[in-house]
């Protein structure tokens, strides 16, 4: 008869056997981080259901209760994004339709907000990251549109998001970061049209970073002399095109100024000029090849442009 034996599972060194505050180091810190975020529920949360919605809100309400009950949803760009109806219609559907429940999305989005610059202490420093932690918390701005069911702190949170994987990104050169960018542009862009602001002072800020380290890469003094002719021909696309831009502008102010001053002299009741039909047919004809010159400059700009960028793509 064989004789079972069992052997002791390192009980007393497992994970499972630690005491669970010996796993959670906290500091001063962690302590006033979460000071912070206790408070920020507390501000958020507290009476977020006694003041009546007003009219933005009863908009943004009406369309996501009939999300909620089945009527479906349109998007309209009076709305602005589909994201704040389909937060709001899953909040009625977890905890009932009411004004409270309507301002849940953007209280938790507000209490996000706060915990974000937790991230950014690499660059803020400790106390820079806990200071604007602290400001955000206490900003009259951000606590009003977190208790506020609009779409200003849902971009808001989003355009954090992709502030903070960019400079993740451009440190460590991770895949994940670029996944995080992402989410945060969809976010941005399914939210509100101001998304297009953000790009514009992200993506330049981007592309300054970006031609500073072509210019310093190894491999563009290889291809230099081969980029000299496309070069050249784009700068002579960029010629063409905002000459006939500001052309087309002259003009436009100059037969602005006439029109104006022939307004006042009428209105004056100033004697007609036999040979003032003469003058307006000519003025008008050569005000009309000059448009169309400065259009067909800007034509071959753009002409120019796209072989320049073929000749770029063959280098």
């Amino acid at each position: 008869m064989t004789q079972l034996t069992s052997t002791p599972d390192n009980a007393s060194t497992g994970f499972l056997s630690r005491p669970w505050l010996a796993t959670l180091t906290l500091d001063w810190e962690k302590a006033l981080y979460a000071t912070f975020i206790i408070v920020a529920l507390v501000s958020r949360f507290w009476g977020l259901g006694d003041r009546v919605m007003s009219h933005d809100e009863s908009l943004h309400t009406q369309y996501s209760y009939q999300f909620y009950i089945g009527d479906g949803y349109q998007h309209s760009p009076l709305m602005h994004g589909p994201s704040l109806f389909h937060a709001t219609a899953l909040s009625y559907w977890l905890f009932g339709a009411n004004d409270f429940t309507s301002r849940i999305p953007d209280a938790i989005l507000g209490i996000i907000l706060v915990c974000l610059p937790y991230l950014l202490r690499g660059w803020l420093g400790r106390i820079g990251a806990l200071f604007a932690s602290f400001f955000l918390l206490i900003s009259p701005f951000i606590t009003y549109y977190s208790r506020y069911i609009r779409h200003d702190i849902y971009i808001a949170a989003a355009a954090f998001l992709v502030f903070t994987a960019a400079w993740y990104y451009l440190r460590q050169r991770q895949e994940k970061y670029l996944w995080w960018f992402s989410l945060g542009l969809v976010l941005m862009f399914i939210t509100m049209e101001t998304a297009y602001i953000y790009v514009a002072i992200f993506g330049s800020f981007v592309a300054l970073r970006l031609a500073n380290e072509i210019r310093l890469a190894p491999w563009l003094r290889q291809v230099a002399p081969q980029l000299r002719r496309p070069a050249l021909v784009l700068l002579l696309a960029v010629l063409l095109f905002g000459v006939g831009f500001l052309g087309q502008r002259y003009i436009g102010s100059v037969m602005e100024q006439a029109g104006a001053a022939t307004t006042t002299a009428t209105s004056e009741g100033f004697a007609a000029d036999p040979n003032e039909a003469t003058q307006t047919a000519t003025t008008t004809t050569q005000v009309t090849g000059g448009l169309a010159a400065m259009h067909w400059l800007q034509v071959a700009g753009i002409v120019v442009l796209a072989g320049g960028l073929f000749l770029a793509a063959q280098a």
